[in-house]
Parts: C-alpha cells; structure tokens; sequence
C-alpha cells in the first residue's frame, strides 16, 4: 500500500531560476527551498507529483507520463531571465497513468500524455532544481486547468490520493505556485498588509493541521488574495492530503507584489 508521506507549497518565482545570480529579495525564499531538498531527501520519496499554476490547460486535467523529462527551457514570459535551461529528470509513467485513470472513475477529464517533444514551463523546472539536486527522483507534472473550480480540484486530489495508496509509491505532493497573486511591476514588491496576513492565516491553518478550518476558510482566501490560478495548485494539495497535514513554513517572500510561502506539511 502506498502513502503521502510528505506535501510541499513551493515559489518557481522566476529570479530563482539561477541562485548565483538572483537577487537580494529572494535569497530567504532560496534559504527556504534548500531546506525543503533537505526534507525530500529525509523522506526517501518514490516520486513526485507537482500541480503547476504555469501549467495551463483550458478543458482537461493533464498528467505528464513520459519516462524522462528531457530537453532546454527558454521561458516565453522571461526569455532574458530563463533562456537555454537544460533539464533531465526522470517521470513515472505507471503512477501518471493510475492517477489519469482514478481521476476519470471520479469523474474528472484528466488525461495522461507523453506526447513528444514536450517542453516542460519554469513552474515545473525551477522547484525541482531545488527539491532534488541530483535530478534523481521521478517526478509526475499535474496541470492547472481553468475550467476545474475548486470542488473539481480537490476531488482530483483526493482521485490522487487514492492512486498513490493503490500503489506502493512512497509519494511528496507539492503545489507549486504563489498564494496571494495580485501582480504589479517591480519584483521586489511585497503584497500589501492585508494579503499578506491572509496568507499567514493560511499556512497557519495549514501546517497546524486544522482541517475543518482549513477547508471552510480556503474559498473565500483563494477570492480575495486572488490566488494564482485561482488557487487550483492548492485546491489539488489540500484534495489530497485532507487538510490534517502538519508543518512548517521555511519561508515567506515577495514576487511583484505575490506572496511566495515554502512549506513542508508531513502527516499529523
């Protein structure tokens, strides 16, 4: 029987993507994703599996299948900050595929691609740059679907979880994307007083493993911060872990105005 044994909220905030030349204001954000690699590697994973708000599709929930995730990422949203990235890591085709298939007994149009040549975005590279070092650990891509609401997201969660435990996967869940996401120019600005309390109340909720608050505050949080991608990155983690994962947060930063947290959540 499988398990989650861990969940991770992760920042992809492009300036991450080279730490030897990132700036200042996102030194304690890369502090924090060091820590997370360190947490991944305690938990001797099987696999990852990453929702991606950079990951966009518009009608169907998509699981990447491929053996290996191979090629050179140039960002078409920051070309002159992510341009001729290589990247090599390998998938989980059978996992991909059991979650695609539990997923659509749910109900849920999600479909499991290897179509080639696929190029992974910066929301899916820049985490596992940090996550796993070694580029050593397979990783299953999750897409962010717009036309999935809430509700959809975290019964594909829950079709997620259940996959996992129909297998002998020892799996990390992350989310990877900002909670508040009211963007403005300027990348060091930090989002106002207001976002970023509610985000602390968020990941308060979240690491101390308040389900029931946790589920009944989460729509009305996701509305007002403007969560990015309406906070389906979440929605999918908080489907499958319960919302009764335990934590800490590691970190907390700015983006042009978004608020960046990186947790680590383990099972209560």
């Amino acid at each position: 029987m499988g398990s989650i044994v861990g969940a991770l909220i992760v920042t992809h905030t492009p300036r991450m993507a080279d730490e030897f030349t990132a700036p200042a204001f996102t030194r304690e954000m890369i502090r924090g994703m060091h820590e997370l690699g360190e947490v991944v590697a305690q938990l001797r994973p099987d696999a990852l599996i990453q929702a991606s708000t950079h990951w966009v599709t518009t009608f169907n929930h998509y699981v990447l299948g491929h053996k290996r995730h191979r090629g050179i990422l140039t960002s078409s949203e920051a070309p002159e900050i992510i341009a001729g990235v290589p990247y090599d890591f390998p998938g989980d085709p059978g996992l991909a595929e059991a979650m695609a298939a539990k997923g659509r007994e749910k109900d849920i149009p999600v479909i499991c691609t290897a179509a080639e040549p696929f190029m992974l975005e910066y929301g899916t590279v820049n985490p596992i740059r940090y996550l796993t070092p070694k580029f050593d650990v397979p990783v299953v891509p999750v897409s962010s679907c717009l036309l999935a609401d809430i509700p959809e997201c975290i019964r594909w969660g829950e079709a997620i979880a259940e996959a996992i435990r129909d297998s002998s996967k020892r799996v990390v869940v992350i989310a990877s994307g900002a909670l508040s996401h009211k963007l403005v120019r300027g990348p060091e600005t930090w989002p106002s007083e207001e976002s970023q309390r509610l985000d602390h109340q968020f990941v308060d909720l979240a690491t101390q493993g308040r389900a029931d608050e946790l589920k009944s505050f989460f729509p009305s949080f996701a509305k007002t911060v403007e969560a990015e991608m309406g906070g389906r990155h979440l929605a999918i983690l908080l489907g499958a872990t319960g919302g009764a994962f335990r934590g800490k947060l590691h970190a907390y930063g700015p983006s042009s105005g978004t608020g960046n947290a990186v947790v680590s959540l383990t099972p209560a």
